[in-house]
């Protein structure tokens, strides 16, 4: 009890330091008392009285103290009203200076050990473990987590968007890591997935697009046109659109849809009115690909265009 008195006139005259190691001292350094929660848990306010006054030199050491004595507490009193609040704050602790698996580790724990804690406080670690997740590319780990996140959190709220286009980032980088790794089907996959996570996320359209990429590879022409068509009507605007007709012609064509081949290679020409060769070419192809069809009306009007435009 004198040792409680001693750290609370400490804290008092705010000497805050002095204050959390006595309150410490009174916690953990005597056989369990009705008192030793609550210093407990004072000590971690003292010290984080501290850090608002310590030097700039001195705050990340304060910090690591902060979580240091935050731990404890939870290891020490799990039960505590408090406990799930302290933990939680040192995760984010953890977090900001950059311990991404330490974050990981504690965060999982408050989501296990507190599973009916304030929705605020689990969102808070599950948020921690998404984002450290995703910081140590652990993608599918993050993916998990912004789903968590988000089932937590009202539409209305101001992050809501926010981490959504997270959610879609780490599905995309799934698409990136197996891309990286040869594995165009499961790039391709992952790609699409982000319309089905976040249908209106800013990273979409350049997700629709590199699974079209991972398409072709895979020779899958079918499906790289009806994601290319998508494309096309949900951003006829997107400064990628010209490529895409390019990527179209060329899969038409590899899938023996030959009228449609030739129509986009006569769009080809058409959109882009200073690249004489192209031009030129792309009027040729379609003209080829109208005989092939057996559009012969279609392709003697492709070849008066080009003894037009080409004398």
């Amino acid at each position: 009890k004198l040792n409680n008195q001693l750290a609370g006139l400490l804290l008092e005259h705010k000497d805050y330091l002095d204050s959390a190691t006595e309150y410490e001292r009174t916690a953990y350094n005597y056989p369990t008392h009705e008192d030793s929660a609550s210093a407990g848990y004072a000590a971690v306010y003292a010290y984080r009285e501290h850090l608002k006054v310590a030097s700039q030199s001195q705050r990340n050491v304060i910090k690591r103290e902060i979580i240091r004595s935050s731990l404890k507490f939870a290891d020490y009193f799990p039960t505590n009203k408090n406990a799930a609040i302290v933990l939680v704050s040192a995760v984010d602790d953890l977090y900001a200076l950059d311990d991404y698996e330490q974050t990981i580790v504690y965060g999982r724990r408050v989501i296990k050990a507190y599973p009916n804690a304030d929705k605020k406080l689990l969102r808070s670690a599950w948020l921690a473990v998404a984002h450290a997740s995703f910081d140590l590319t652990l993608y599918i780990d993050a993916e998990q987590a912004y789903v968590q996140t988000l089932a937590l959190t009202d539409k209305k709220d101001k992050n809501y968007n926010v981490w959504t286009e997270n959610l879609a980032a780490s599905v995309y980088k799934q698409g990136e890591q197996a891309r990286k790794l040869g594995n165009n089907k499961v790039a391709a996959e992952n790609f699409l997935r982000v319309a089905e996570v976040a249908p209106n996320s800013k990273i979409r359209p350049t997700a629709e697009y590199d699974a079209a990429a991972s398409l072709m590879l895979l020779k899958e022409w079918a499906q790289v046109t009806t994601v290319l068509e998508r494309f096309r009507k949900l951003y006829p605007d997107n400064k990628l659109n010209k490529d895409i007709t390019k990527k179209l012609a060329v899969a038409y064509k590899e899938d023996a849809k030959y009228i449609k081949s030739a129509e986009e290679f006569e769009r080809i020409e058409k959109e882009n009115p200073k690249d004489q060769a192209l031009r030129r070419e792309a009027l040729n192809q379609a003209a080829e690909l109208y005989v092939k069809a057996a559009e012969k009306k279609k392709a003697l009007l492709v070849y008066t265009k080009i003894v037009d435009y080409f004398p």
